[in-house]
């Protein structure tokens, strides 16, 4: 049975001196079980031990520790504590993804001072990293759009003296041909910084669930998660737009030019 399984996992998180008899085991680890399933990674301590309780209850309702969380001393609160780690475990073992799973490949953070200040500092390795890469982005846009204006600028004045003439017109081709080259490739750099950055916030994410606050996550959530362009659309679905139109400016030149250098259509002059 499903739960079994999960009650076996948890269990074999529980350092052997530290389980109960094991004529009274497997009840009170199919109730651990319902806790993974029903509360995951939110398990609390007090939780666990309100199932203890319930489970004790039925075998010895005298027992000392059948008392609220609270209330418990601070030995057998640690115990509670163990086991709550230990279902914690077991649910982000379940429900973890494949990112999850190479992240953390030596293990989930501990709650010890010293793990948590670094696993924190790697947090905030990522998104500094996810910041950069949006500057790396304005920067290579910039680049692009200040080869595009110079492109358009030559068109424009090879265009108004020399269309005429076959060498104008291949002038101009190659022109635009190149510029279509370059503002494909501006498109393609454009769709690979959004992939890289949902990569980088899949993994931030991911980091965010063993933080005290999941800022990024809220954020996506109370975007819609960009399933309504409504609410959200992607910095990446619009900046697409202009090399998408240069693109088909810089096709319509190349073969307006080419028709006119093989004599196949002629433009008149003014005046």
């Amino acid at each position: 049975m499903y739960l079994s399984d999960l009650a076996a996992q948890v269990r074999a998180n529980i350092p052997h001196e530290m389980l109960p008899q094991e004529d009274h085991q497997e009840q009170l680890f199919l109730t651990y079980a319902v806790l993974a399933r029903a509360k995951g990674v939110q398990v609390s301590e007090s939780d666990v031990h309100d199932a203890w309780a319930a489970w004790m209850a039925s075998h010895d309702k005298d027992h000392e520790s059948l008392v609220p969380y609270d209330d418990l001393d601070s030995e057998t609160a640690e115990q509670d504590a163990l086991f709550a780690e230990a279902i914690r475990s077991v649910a982000r073992t379940k429900g973890e993804s494949a990112v999850s799973r190479i992240l953390f490949s030596a293990g989930h953070p501990r709650a010890s001072v010293v793990d948590s200040d670094r696993f924190y500092d790697l947090y905030k390795v990522m998104v500094q990293s996810s910041e950069s890469l949006v500057a790396r982005r304005q920067g290579v846009n910039t680049f692009f759009i200040t080869i595009n204006g110079v492109l358009l600028t030559a068109l424009g004045l090879i265009g108004g003296s020399a269309v005429q003439t076959s060498l104008g017109a291949l002038g101009i081709a190659f022109l635009a041909a190149t510029g279509g080259l370059l503002s494909f490739a501006w498109r393609s750099l454009i769709t690979s910084f959004g992939q890289l950055n949902t990569g980088k916030f899949k993994v931030i994410n991911e980091m965010e669930r063993h933080l005290g606050a999941a800022i990024y996550a809220a954020e996506w959530e109370a975007l819609g998660r960009g399933e309504d362009p409504r609410v959200y659309r992607s910095f990446t679905s619009r900046e697409i737009w202009v090399p998408n139109t240069l693109v088909v400016v810089y096709f319509i030149t190349v073969v307006v030019a080419g028709l006119v250098a093989s004599g196949t259509m002629t433009i008149a002059k003014n005046g």
